[in-house]
Formats: C-alpha cells, structure tokens, sequence
C-alpha cells in the first residue's frame, strides 16, 4: 500500500517568532527568517535600523554570507578563508 505524504503538512514549525522582514539584507542568514512555517506560525516585524545589516534578534543558519556554504566549510574563495600575515 502506498503512502502519499505530504511535505507542506507534514513540515516541523519553528518554536520561535518569524522575521517578517522582507527587506532585510541578512535575511536569507537568519534562521529567524529561513526557518520551516507551521500553521499556528507566528511573525513578528522585528526593530532594525534602516541602515543596519541585521536586528538584535538575528540568529544564525550556518549560512555563510561569502560564499553560501553551510555549517563552517568554506569555498576557498571565501572572504572568511584569507588570512593576511604581515611580517
């Protein structure tokens, strides 16, 4: 007997308030913001400065903003791999 799941109802909801920031420049770095929608979800528009990279509620996904790699592996390209030693 074959089992339909599905993948939208089935989903684990986040125990913590959304980022309902759309604009924000870290948002696709916040898990805030990443983090799997439930149906009793909810969102919150957290205080950012217009100006500023990300709030004080941000929370990190592991993403890494350079280079889009996850959970501390770098691309060698990355700007979080140079290191500059000055003799």
């Amino acid at each position: 007997m074959n089992q339909v799941i599905n993948l939208e109802k089935d989903k684990i909801m986040a125990d913590i308030s959304k980022c309902a920031d759309g604009l924000c420049p870290s948002k696709e770095y916040c898990y805030r913001y990443t983090a799997p929608n439930g149906m009793w979800q909810s969102f919150h528009n957290f205080n950012r400065e217009d100006d500023a990279d990300n709030c004080d509620m941000f929370c990190t996904n592991g993403k890494c903003k350079y280079c889009d790699q996850i959970n501390g592996v770098h691309k060698m390209s990355c700007a979080t791999q140079k290191i500059e030693i000055r003799l």
